[in-house]
């Protein structure tokens, strides 16, 4: 045991004598200072900070007030003071903090304010996802954690996840045990894979972190440890959740090891049944509190996107078989930490519901006494408004009387889209507040996949859970645009106006564009993009003149203006296809050359971003290497994330609007296609992202002189691109041509929103040109991924013949309804077949 891990054991006797010292009350304070003078750039002297006790209720408050030109801030812990003051700044305009940067302009005095009171309705705001140390940080140093760690602090989160140097406590354990480096390095993953390793997904991608890099990883815990505890947040830390190397098999030969599948990827799984579960479980956390002192909550999910072996829903067997899992995995817990608590994620519960009925988790739930467990909600969001299923706290009955915090998902892949409801962000969790199954809510929180996008959508969640009244959106949005741009002019407000009328009043898990999508997506628009989009940007923008010296007004006038930009692209790749589809080459050819120059221009302008751009991202990872050969592996990792990911049904999964990606990997893949397409040719997408990923290097580009100037002229050439131009017929909704009919028999799928499934009433399959016939052979549709309905057909398509119409299957509307179906017909023929046709809805 090291000298610090001492001394963090003996901290808690260590607090306890200070408590009779009138200087110990002055701590909380002193690091919320510390937290205001690095955001705002020192501390401002007319400012002051009071401690004070805890609300009736347990939960967190804060006071503000300004007299006599100074600003006086109560709050009941070092995160209260920090959220008083910034909720107070912010919301009077004298600035902001985010991850594209901040501004503070704090008066020499302050105005004459009265005192307004905030009570936290959560005893706990939880923040972060398993992914996001995947998607966001997982080649960040102390420099990047130290400014989310005040990010944090000022916005109001208490309850951060920590898993950073988990691996390097499990290979401790494990050498212990009697493995070597060799056998554990097979199962682990480089950095940004080591959350799906975490899950049970996958194992060996990449290959190992070096010995140096768990050293260095342990030493960058420790510096992230000791910061949030200084702020009275209380960290969840990873628990053991069952995975092991194949090894443990030599030394455990009784052991029986589950291969698990994911993705094309494997892992290997110890039943929470067997002793060595326990054994490992109990010896981990040890390690671990050995390493970095006592901790309270331990995330283990053992159990994520798996169905339940156990016998049929509503069985004795499979209920008392999941109360045994439940007491052992926390057996294996408290035998290190009597005091622990075993937190577990409720994705499952929504994801899964089929699977995990109410009683089957009422039984697993009550592996755990009373006290000891806290549940997740992960997503209500996606629950909301992708499942549209009933809550989980109403459908588990308040989750039977567990602690149980709410949570959103507002990011997947760390997509950089604008998207996210922002009503229900602020204002969804009085729902779980008011209902009579809420239980035991203790919680509030968000768990994006990835972060540094969206800004403004964290701002809202933040916020709301220091409310238990319905926020002003409106008002909200417009004093959020005046601290952030020292004003908000009429145009701002409009641009909000617009965007809650488009992408900003809209959830999805499909937040990219087509052209981030190979070879060709059928899937229907998910991001709500629609001509309130195009006119909100354009107002943005044409508060250029009076907002244009302000540093985040030019950050977001570029990020939208790429994002308009790439927009339209995708507006004209659908152009292309239909006018391909139709023969009509030289109109192909033109959007085709349009597309490159758009999205080119978008690369150039986020060159000049903060965030979006991959030499940034590229760069952090080769400086987290430790050794030549790792720096090369991590960039060569960091690329893999962000394009192939490493199974193939995630390629393209995270879908950065980023410069360098644009315009490297992005665009000339796009003209592969289209070249492929023109010359009916067979073009192998997935060698070539290979090799992309592979590769280490990122072409140069020289940024716009004037940025901001650059978006302006680029938005207004851009604006005449419209659906007009487009030879899609109105009933439409896919096409198939030689390139889509790559083997002799494929599946093409799309999908159609539920009101247009349930007005149509067949699919009408129209040839448009070609030589060759095809031939249809079956047709099956799907929603909510458990309701089905299929069909064998046998209907020919052809140059010859006219329309053909396959009746429509239909499905038993889902209670409540699906938002999507997704169709898919079989298509047999030679491979390339010369037959070009459209799908269309018959009514």
């Amino acid at each position: 045991m090291n000298i610090r891990s001492i001394i963090k054991r003996l901290l808690p006797a260590l607090a306890m004598l200070a408590t009779a010292l009138p200087a110990a009350a002055s701590a909380p304070v002193d690091e919320a200072r510390g937290v205001i003078a690095r955001a705002a750039g020192g501390w401002p002297a007319n400012v002051e900070l009071k401690l004070v006790d805890k609300a009736p209720s347990g939960c967190d408050r804060f006071a503000v007030e300004a007299r006599k030109g100074r600003l006086r801030i109560e709050g009941s812990s070092t995160v209260a003071l920090c959220r008083g003051f910034y909720d107070y700044v912010s919301s009077h305009g004298y600035g902001v903090c985010t991850w594209s940067g901040s501004r503070f302009d704090l008066p020499e005095r302050f105005p004459d304010t009265p005192r307004r009171e905030v009570t936290s309705p959560f005893e706990r705001r939880l923040y972060m996802n398993v992914c996001t140390f995947g998607y966001t940080s997982p080649f960040w140093g102390w420099d990047e954690w130290e400014r989310e760690i005040d990010w944090m602090a000022l916005h109001g989160f208490d309850m951060p996840l920590a898993p950073i140097a988990g691996e390097a406590i499990l290979a401790r354990v494990w050498r212990r045990m009697g493995l070597t480096d060799e056998e554990i390095g097979v199962l682990f993953t480089g950095p940004a894979h080591l959350p799906w390793m975490r899950m049970g997904n996958m194992s060996g991608l990449d290959g190992a972190p070096t010995p140096q890099w768990h050293e260095a990883q342990i030493t960058l815990q420790h510096r992230i440890i000791d910061r949030m505890e200084a702020l009275g947040m209380t960290p969840v830390y990873q628990g053991f959740a069952g995975f092991v190397p194949p090894a443990m098999k030599r030394i455990h030969p009784e052991t029986t090891l589950t291969e698990t599948k994911w993705s094309g990827f494997k892992n290997w799984m110890l039943s929470p049944l067997d002793p060595l579960f326990s054994e490992i479980g109990t010896a981990f956390v040890r390690a671990w509190e050995e390493e970095f002192g006592k901790g309270k909550y331990y995330l283990i999910d053992s159990f994520n996107e798996m169905d339940v072996p156990f016998g049929p829903k509503g069985s004795p067997e499979r209920a008392a078989t999941l109360r045994h899992y439940g007491e052992t995995i926390y057996r294996s817990l408290a035998e290190a930490n009597p005091d622990a608590v075993w937190v577990m994620q409720g994705w499952m519960f929504g994801y899964q519901r089929n699977s995990w009925d109410p009683e089957s988790v009422r039984a697993l739930l009550e592996g755990a006494p009373d006290g000891r467990m806290m549940i997740l909600d992960l997503a209500v969001d996606f629950n909301n408004f992708i499942w549209r299923s009933e809550k989980s706290w109403n459908h588990l009955q308040g989750f039977f009387g567990r602690e149980w915090i709410y949570s959103t998902v507002p990011n997947f892949g760390g997509r950089t889209a604008l998207i996210g409801n922002l009503e229900f962000y602020a204002n969804g969790h009085l729902e779980a507040l008011s209902s009579p199954n809420r239980g035991r809510l203790t919680g509030y929180g968000t768990s994006p996949e990835g972060v540094e996008s969206n800004e403004i959508v964290y701002e809202i969640i933040a916020a709301a859970g220091w409310s238990d009244d319905r926020i002003d959106l409106k008002k909200f949005l417009h004093d959020y645009s005046a601290a952030r741009y020292g004003g908000c002019p009429e145009g701002i407000d409009r641009f909000w106006s617009g965007m809650l009328q488009s992408s900003y009043n809209e959830c999805t898990n499909n937040a990219r564009y087509r052209w981030q999508l190979r070879p060709y997506s059928h899937r229907m628009p998910t991001m709500g993009i629609n001509e309130n989009y195009y006119t909100a940007i354009e107002q943005f923008l044409a508060c250029a003149g009076e907002l244009g010296g302000n540093k985040l007004y030019r950050t977001d006038a570029i990020q939208y203006a790429a994002l308009y930009l790439a927009s339209k692209a995708d507006m004209l790749l659908e152009a292309a296809n239909w006018a391909d589809l139709y023969g009509a080459r030289e109109e192909a050819y033109d959007c085709a050359m349009r597309i490159e120059e758009l999205l080119l221009d978008a690369d150039r302008l986020l060159a000049s971003h903060p965030l979006l751009r991959l030499d940034r991202w590229s760069g952090m990872a080769r400086r987290a290497g430790c050794t030549e050969e790792e720096k090369e592996r991590f960039v060569g990792e960091s690329r893999r994330l962000i394009s192939v990911w490493g199974g193939p049904s995630l390629s393209d999964y995270s879908a950065r609007v980023w410069s360098g990606v644009i315009r490297d990997y992005y665009v000339p893949r796009l003209n592969k296609y289209l070249e492929a397409k023109t010359d009916g040719i067979v073009f192998d997408f997935r060698t070539w992202d290979e090799q992309w990923h592979a590769s280490r290097t990122v072409s140069r580009v020289e940024p716009f002189a004037d940025p901001l100037a650059a978006a302006c002229r680029l938005v207004g050439e851009a604006r005449g691109i419209t659906p007009a131009q487009n030879r899609r017929p109105a009933d439409a909704v896919a096409f198939w041509s030689p390139f889509e009919l790559t083997k002799p028999s494929v599946n093409l799928s799309f999908t159609i929103g539920w009101d247009q499934f349930e007005k149509a009433r067949a699919l009408r399959i129209v040839p448009i040109r070609g030589h060759d016939p095809v031939k249809v052979t079956a047709i099956r549709c799907s929603a909510n991924r458990y309701d089905r309905a299929r069909e064998e057909v046998s209907l020919e398509v052809g140059p010859a013949g006219g329309a053909v119409e396959i009746p429509l299957h239909k499905l038993q509307a889902p209670d409540p309804l699906s938002k999507e179906v997704t169709v898919y017909i079989r298509i047999e023929g030679k491979a390339a077949a010369d037959n070009y046709a459209a799908v269309e809805l018959a009514y």
